[in-house]
């Protein structure tokens, strides 16, 4: 849920608020009032400007780690910052046209794409990089093959409109030769091909009922765990790049508070966190206590949402609350909008 402070800002305060901000995420050091005159040029006193950030602290947007020291902003401050900076930063063009040019290489095949795109966007946001996907479940079975490892072992290999590939083994109590295998496949081409996955998980039955090879031990096996054959689970819905990333950070670089949210980034449960936490197709931002896992309470999570009719789905990276909110965005849209060019 997003924090929202009831106590109104005046210009002076909302821009010394702004450049704390600025000045705490790009140098990592509790900020000092003579730091602000000196890097914004103010015209007001350093004394002003200290008496100005003690009334924001009093408001709840800054906060100071030792009484004498400089101040860094609260979640509250994050926030404020977000919601009150705009967009204008400029992206570097050379590595945006290269950044196009490799993923749109590679647009045959979405899971490929998805998956460069994660480790694509952690090189460049130097955060670690998600990307993840709605929508798999209507992708549509464009081909079905059986292929015999063993007499009485087949692999079974779904192949889907999006470029995403499924292999299954199954171990048969009878022996299937190569003559019944194809006789299987025609039937199951002529019958599957064209639909999607739920439908075929709620019309298979109907579809092969009346088809001679309806009994055999092979097409009974795909009946029965038709809703586990037919489907793409929830790991296969979300692409991560490496964590590593992360400890380049102050904040991280404690071992133990880097191992503290690696949990966090493991894929089931950031595929289930993010289908709770962002369910609309808007761009959403989670600072700090605004994430409801204690675990990423020291984390921000910056997003972006695409939808290409295929699949839709939102891509993000995961960071220290001390983020480059406005940059990061920008680069996010980017790869929102490469993703649905390239899909």
């Amino acid at each position: 849920m997003k924090m929202q402070n009831k106590q109104k800002l005046n210009d002076r305060e909302s821009s010394i608020l702004l450049a704390v901000v600025e000045s705490y995420i790009d140098k990592c050091i509790p900020v000092s009032s003579q730091l602000i005159k000196n890097s914004y040029h103010y015209k007001i006193s350093s004394a002003t400007i200290r008496n100005t950030m003690a009334l924001l602290e009093e408001k709840g947007y800054l906060t100071q780690l030792h009484k004498s020291g400089g101040r860094i902003p609260t979640d509250i401050g994050y926030r404020y910052y977000v919601n009150n900076s705009n967009l204008s930063e400029k992206l570097d063009k050379e590595l945006l046209t290269t950044i196009e040019y490799e993923l749109q290489t590679i647009n045959n095949n979405v899971d490929e794409l998805l998956n460069a795109t994660a480790i694509m966007l952690s090189k460049v946001s130097k955060m670690f990089g998600v990307v993840t996907i709605s929508g798999y479940q209507n992708s549509i079975l464009t081909d079905i093959e059986l292929l015999s490892i063993q007499d009485n072992r087949v692999m079974v290999v779904l192949a889907m409109d999006t470029g995403y590939i499924k292999s299954i083994v199954l171990n048969l109590k009878v022996d299937v030769n190569n003559q019944l295998i194809h006789k299987i496949v025609s039937v199951l081409k002529e019958n599957l091909i064209g639909c999607t996955l739920q439908d075929i998980q709620t019309t298979i039955i109907r579809r092969l009922t009346d088809a001679e090879i309806y009994e055999h031990e092979l097409v009974q096996i795909l009946i029965n765990d038709r809703f586990n054959f037919f489907s793409i689970d929830n790991n296969s819905n979300i692409y991560t790049s490496p964590s590593n990333v992360l400890l380049k950070y102050p904040e991280f670089q404690n071992i133990s508070q880097y191992q503290k949210i690696l949990p966090a980034l493991d894929k089931a449960y950031l595929a289930h966190y993010f289908n709770e936490n962002f369910s609309n197709e808007v761009d959403e931002t989670l600072i700090g206590s605004e994430n409801r896992d204690n675990i990423l309470r020291d984390c921000s999570i910056v997003t972006s949402s695409f939808n290409q009719g295929i699949v839709k789905g939102r891509i993000g990276v995961i960071g220290p609350k001390r983020i480059p909110y406005l940059s990061i965005q920008n680069i996010l849209n980017k790869f929102a909008e490469i993703i649905n060019n390239a899909i």
